[in-house]
């Protein structure tokens, strides 16, 4: 009512007029906060040390080094300390490495938000957990959660047992004296899980099912991100735009996006007919609900969280299980240890594993544990500081953009002596008990913490175990070491190669 009888009788020039004096201060306000937040951070920069840097591009070329983490992350905190200055093109970007810093971040729903680096991402991942920010993170968080509980994934078990089944058959019938690169096939049997677990097509398809998985495209595209890195301006979304590579994406996204919205088209009609009670439920079916709910919750919402699901957990989780299998395969002793230990828990049974064995399989989960600490799936993360940080010794303006390293942070040596040793007891409860809780960041920590990350824990104990039950793991020579390749998730140049070796007793059924 004030407005209105202020406005009363106006022109509208009068009101232009009126709405214009007051865009153009705040928008002044704005660009001075912003500018003078730009050349704190500069003025910081210039304080610190860190990988050399080239005209225009900054760091940005050391995308395309294939030795990156191993060259420079790994020895990050040893040769520049606890805080490092990285520059994306003319972009500033702090690099925290310290878990008493990292807590200080990670810890507080202040900064929450990610660096804008993450819109490269959109295409790739969907506008879902991973990317977004804000008031849409927090509402999807909260709502997606509840599918996440511990009594829920107890249902998922199923799944994790008949696609590490079907990884068995598949290792059986063609890998038996022969060098394999154990990779490939992990990576098909976690595609399995999830093809079943978000979009609820069966591991073990009927004649009835029509669903063609070979064709996903969740199967394909290509990452865009290296090269925008590497040619600056492709930064600019008013540039990249224009490439035949935003178009190849954008198409990779309109595939996606009609793929998924099919699975929905499924599971929805599936529910209607009442044709589902002998279908597992799968994540899709908790993502409609909450839909039908929620109003604010959109079938494009479903979309974007499924293929953040579908995409972030295809290389993550592939990737920590073949680490584990190859780390595994390298250190005879400690193989040795989790066959014994599943020795006690089946005691000579074919039978597939409960919540309960699988609770009890705590040396592999060290060795899991341990090849993550190694091997972060995600190395790399970033985010925005939402107000002035105080780390020790430096302030972080509002607004600064911080990379986090967990490829770092679990190299420095007074926490992980001889960090590059595969060590399972660094895990035990003795040796954890005393850790800083933010030295151990393959899920990150704090508020974003990874919503799957006890489905995933869950899903490698589960694989790894069928693996370990049926084969022993032998070196292949000339091929006992590793070189890791940085492509957003770490994954082993080359391949990780093993030879397999039946045990006496085969677990052909379960």
């Amino acid at each position: 009512m004030f407005v209105e009888k202020v406005f009363e009788g106006a022109t509208k020039l009068e009101l232009f007029s009126v709405l214009l004096l007051m865009v153009i201060p705040l928008s002044i306000y704005t660009f001075y906060a912003t500018l003078q937040s730009y050349l704190r951070s500069v003025l910081l920069m210039l304080r610190l040390t860190g990988p050399p840097v080239v005209p225009i591009l900054g760091n940005c070329h050391m995308i395309t080094d294939k030795e990156v983490m191993e060259k420079w992350c790994g020895t990050a905190y040893k040769v520049y300390g606890t805080l490092v200055r990285v520059w994306i093109a003319v972009f500033p970007f702090f690099a925290v490495l310290h878990p008493e810093d990292l807590q200080v971040i990670l810890s507080s729903k202040k900064h929450t938000n990610k660096v804008f680096l993450y819109r490269l991402m959109h295409n790739f991942l969907g506008d879902g957990l991973i990317t977004s920010s804000g008031s849409k993170w927090s509402n999807h968080r909260r709502l997606i959660q509840p599918a996440f509980h511990l009594s829920l994934l107890e249902k998922f078990i199923d799944t994790f047992v008949d696609a590490s089944q079907s990884l068995y058959e598949n290792l059986d019938a063609s890998a038996m004296g022969t060098e394999i690169n154990i990779a490939k096939y992990v990576n098909n049997c976690v595609m399995d899980i999830l093809n079943e677990a978000v979009l609820g097509v069966s591991i073990k398809k009927s004649s009835q099912d029509m669903v063609n998985m070979e064709d996903s495209p969740f199967r394909q595209g290509k990452l865009t991100i290296p090269a925008r890195f590497t040619h600056p301006w492709l930064l600019l979304d008013g540039i990249y735009n224009w490439t035949k590579m935003a178009n190849d994406e954008l198409n990779q996204k309109k595939r996606l996006n009609e793929f998924t919205r099919q699975m929905i088209k499924r599971r929805r009609q599936m529910q209607n007919n009442n044709n589902g009670n002998g279908e597992r439920r799968c994540l899709l079916d908790f993502m409609i609900e909450i839909s039908d709910s929620n109003p604010d919750f959109t079938e494009e919402d479903i979309v974007n969280e499924a293929c953040t699901f579908m995409l972030a957990g295809q290389d993550s989780v592939g990737a920590a299980i073949a680490f584990t299998l190859f780390l595994l395969t390298q250190n005879a002793d400690c193989q040795e240890r989790c066959c014994q230990e599943l020795e006690t828990i089946f005691e000579g049974s074919n039978r597939a594993p409960t919540m309960t064995d699988l609770r009890e399989m705590r040396y592999i989960e060290m060795c899991i544990k341990e090849a993550l600490r190694l091997y972060p799936s995600v190395p790399l993360i970033s985010r925005k500081i939402g107000e002035e940080v105080q780390l020790r010794d430096y302030t972080l303006p509002a607004g600064s953009n911080v990379l986090i390293c967990p490829y770092a942070t679990h190299r420095i040596e007074h926490i992980y002596p001889e960090p590059e040793k595969f060590l399972p007891e660094r895990f035990s409860p003795e040796n954890s008990e005393h850790r800083h809780p933010y030295a151990y960041l393959p899920f990150s920590a704090g508020p974003r913490y990874c919503i799957g990350n006890r489905f995933a824990i869950m899903e490698m104990k589960t694989i790894v175990s069928r693996v370990l039950r049926s084969f022993q793991l032998l070196p292949v020579p000339g091929k006992t070491t590793l070189k890791i390749n940085f492509r957003i998730t770490l994954r082993a140049s080359g391949g990780l190669w093993v030879r397999l070796k039946p045990r006496d007793q085969s677990l052909a059924d379960h």
